[in-house]
């Protein structure tokens, strides 16, 4: 395994569209590391020098870097309660001082913590490309193939919205995570990826799947059931 060191974002990169085949990033790293994970045989491109760990404001928006945790969003008063509240959906304290914004929404899990929270959000994802910098809504970017890095995310500081998380046990895979913010309905449904839209008609637009976090069925009754509550 060799790991590369790279001195800038555009450098990272550049590094991972020249090794796209064998090489992975490397941010918190509980994906990448972990037995059967997606850097098992491959090389890193350690991200942890980079900086793109700051939580701040400017103006009327939030700025979070990408390498911070989820502890990190769960603790801030700066991050509206329904992304805090995604965040500490990982149960785990040690995988939330460790685990990274940019790493979970990069690994476009459809389990993933803050997919569903951060869509509905209307975030947007500031990227470095190999042409330089992008913008590109967080709903668009997770239903891409887009390899771009993400640096960081964009929020309105005052964005109000509720999240909603099924799963089997607080600590396994979620079956449905649905939310709504301000008009905006987004469902993570395990097995079924990611929808968005401005209705919670959204549940008809997945095909659900039978798989260990329940019938599919199953949950389909409960991403409608989690709109009709809470609409």
């Amino acid at each position: 395994m060799k790991i590369y060191h790279p001195q800038t974002p555009l450098e990272a990169v550049m590094l991972r569209k020249e090794n796209a085949a064998s090489a992975v990033y490397l941010a918190g790293g509980t994906d990448d590391l972990r037995l059967g994970g997606s850097a098992e045989g491959k090389d890193l491109i350690d991200l942890n020098h980079l900086g793109m760990d700051k939580l701040e404001m400017n103006g009327d928006k939030l700025i979070i870097g990408a390498r911070c945790t989820l502890q990190d969003i769960a603790e801030s008063d700066l991050v509206p309660e329904f992304i805090r509240e995604a965040a500490r959906f990982c149960t785990s304290l040690a995988r939330r001082n460790a685990a990274t914004v940019g790493g979970n929404l990069g690994l476009r899990r459809d389990d993933s913590y803050l997919a569903a929270a951060l869509t509905a959000a209307d975030a947007v994802l500031v990227c470095m490309t190999p042409h330089g910098e992008n913008e590109k809504k967080i709903g668009e970017y997770l239903q891409s193939t887009c390899k771009a890095l993400i640096m960081s995310i964009v929020i309105d500081k005052n964005r109000t919205g509720w999240v909603k998380r099924f799963g089997n046990t607080a600590a396994s895979h979620a079956a449905v995570i649905a939310a709504e913010s301000c008009g905006i309905f987004a469902l993570s449904v395990h097995g079924s990826g990611l929808a968005y839209g401005d209705s919670p008609e959204i549940t008809e637009t997945l095909t659900y799947t039978d798989d260990i976090t329940g019938s599919a069925v199953y949950k389909k009754y409960l991403a409608k059931t989690a709109f009709t509550l809470r609409r």
